[in-house]
């Protein structure tokens, strides 16, 4: 009997420890599993999509009897208003030009900002595809017949893309608009001037 009560207490110590041993073990690797899982989904937390760039780009009056070609240069910049959970969502977006502008007179000259919605449609990691309407006041230096020159406002509506042409989030942006700038009847003649209009440009999201 002596020797059972030494052995009893030589040897339950150490299964003591090794039930201490294995609870421990088990606390580390679920504390490392959280950590892992709270990492990754801050990972894959999604961002806000914002994008800045420019554009160029060529528009050509069709409204009748007026001759107006414009020659886009234009800041582009975007801003989801919230963090893209969807396919599509919805941002605003600006858009500074100065544009010089053909007419029966040698040149002149156009300039404003555009301000506006931006729907965009995420095909996948490097496609997406929107649309977009905005306005915004310009000032027009050019002597038409159906409208007067001075300040006007220019109405957009436009289907655009953006393609990411590498890894750095470099975006080739092409958008096709239709156009109309007028001036609310602050003014006569105030007939509006129609354009169709193909842009082309270069953005990087963050």
């Amino acid at each position: 009997m002596s020797n059972y009560f030494s052995f009893a207490r030589v040897h339950f110590p150490l299964i003591k420890d090794q039930r201490k041993n294995k609870t421990l073990f088990a606390a580390l690797l679920l504390s490392c599993f959280l950590f892992s899982s709270m990492v990754q989904a801050q990972e894959t937390e999604p961002r806000r999509f914002k994008t800045s760039g420019a554009m160029v780009g060529f528009g050509n009056a069709f409204s009748d009897n007026t001759y107006y070609k414009i020659f886009y240069f234009a800041g582009d910049f975007s801003w989801s208003f919230s963090k893209p959970r969807k396919k599509d969502f919805l941002a605003w977006y600006a858009e500074p030009q100065v544009n010089p502008v053909r007419t029966r007179r040698p040149w002149d000259i156009e300039f404003g900002v555009n301000l506006g919605l931006r729907n965009y449609i995420k095909i996948n990691e490097g496609l997406y595809l929107y649309q977009m309407i905005g306005a915004g006041p310009h000032y027009m230096s050019a002597r038409l017949e159906r409208q007067a020159r001075g300040f006007i406002f220019s109405d957009n509506f436009a289907v655009g893309a953006f393609t990411k042409l590498n890894k750095k989030n470099l975006l080739l942006n092409l958008q096709f608009r239709m156009r109309h700038l007028s001036n609310a009847n602050l003014k006569l003649p105030n007939r509006g001037i129609n354009s169709y209009n193909f842009l082309v440009g270069l953005s990087k999201s963050r």
